[in-house]
């Protein structure tokens, strides 16, 4: 993505110093920011929203646009079509993925799109989902979403899961989505993260 300016990673006091390690040891063309928020317990953690609100209030995005990326992502595909996108949608997009048909609530959450791409719904871990398509946390948002955060969360927005800033601004802003183009693996657990390995590791 040639507008990337810094990448600003956002961990636990925990683990801070592990990712600082880390951040030296990367090959990067811009800057790699490793930010503390300060949490050593379950109970004091901020909330995945939390953490983005409090990254911006220590680096301020300057009226940059925003890529935000779950860390629980591992992303196997070129996200430069989707910035292309984003550029000449001139809107937050969202990128999004079939999921199986679910009996009951669903794990994931649910988008519903126009003809012509734009978000007309979106729901977090639906009791009844009705649509196939779930977005990944991957956000292409705007520069004036850091003005939007602050009035989601001072309205009461949770600060936990994402998907829940995501329908708030589905319901204030125009929001496009594209389809995924390759290989996705949620690694937000040892299993799956050993999953994921497995896959890499195997022939073809």
């Amino acid at each position: 993505i040639p507008d990337l300016s810094e990448v600003v990673v956002i961990g636990n006091h925990r683990f801070a110093g592990a990712l600082m390690q880390w951040s030296r040891s990367v090959s990067c063309r811009v800057p790699i920011r490793v930010l503390d928020d300060g949490a050593t317990e379950a109970e004091e953690r901020l909330g995945a929203i939390g953490d983005l609100a409090f990254a911006l209030k220590q680096v301020p995005n300057g009226n940059e646009d925003l890529l935000v990326v779950a860390g629980d992502n591992l992303l196997d595909f070129d996200l430069a079509p989707y910035h292309r996108d984003f550029k000449e949608e001139q809107s937050a997009l969202l990128i999004t993925r079939h999921v199986e048909p679910s009996k009951g609530p669903s794990p994931y959450n649910e988008v519903s799109l126009d003809a012509a791409g734009r978000v007309i719904g979106f729901r977090e871990k639906p009791q009844d989902p009705s649509s196939p398509l779930s977005a990944m946390a991957v956000y292409f948002l705007r520069a004036e979403s850091e003005s939007l955060l602050r009035e989601y969360l001072v309205g009461g927005g949770d600060p936990d899961a994402p998907g829940h800033f995501i329908a708030w601004l589905v319901s204030v802003r125009r929001v496009v989505a594209r389809p995924m183009s390759g290989r996705w693996f949620d690694i937000g657990s040892l299993e799956s993260l050993k999953d994921a390995r497995e896959r890499y590791l195997s022939p073809g």
